[in-house]
């Protein structure tokens, strides 16, 4: 995925950038800003191989393989949290010979068991934030302004 984003900050190998949220990840919230904001642009640290410098208007691309294995992350597994504590709880239920209605437990099982994930993916999410296959990359600079900037 290709955006478009100025050079606010270098830090010698990776450099702030100011772009605005491209389309695709206007709900993602992995760069901190959740999907109800109004705030279009937003600020990302990218490696900088080819040392931009401050006020130069750059070239951002991130994997698109790593951009849907962290959309698998933060909706799927959740999803399937859920699901799995439903089943199993009804499983649970059934084989222990509880009456009356457990569809209620099983929600809450279920919401509980994604709780979980999701604080699973936070603490993986911690441990990968410096990894360099997870940030974008800086590939070129722009020398005119370009048309969906």
């Amino acid at each position: 995925m290709e955006q478009y984003g100025l050079v606010i900050e270098n830090k010698g190998e990776t450099a702030v950038i100011n772009l605005q949220r491209h389309l695709t990840c206007e709900s993602c919230g992995r760069c901190g800003i959740l999907s109800g904001s109004n705030k279009r642009e937003i600020t990302v640290e990218a490696l900088n191989p080819i040392k931009a410098e401050v006020g130069q208007r750059v070239i951002l691309e991130t994997d698109d393989r790593q951009v849907l294995f962290i959309s698998f992350m933060l909706y799927l597994v959740p999803l399937g949290g859920l699901v799995a504590g439903i089943v199993l709880w009804l499983s649970i239920a059934e084989s222990l010979g509880l009456g009356g209605n457990q569809e209620l437990w099983a929600a809450a099982v279920g919401f509980g068991l994604m709780a979980v994930v999701f604080a699973l993916i936070r603490i993986w999410d911690r441990r990968v934030k410096d990894d360099p296959r997870y940030k974008p990359v800086i590939t070129g600079l722009i020398k005119d302004e370009p048309a969906d900037c």
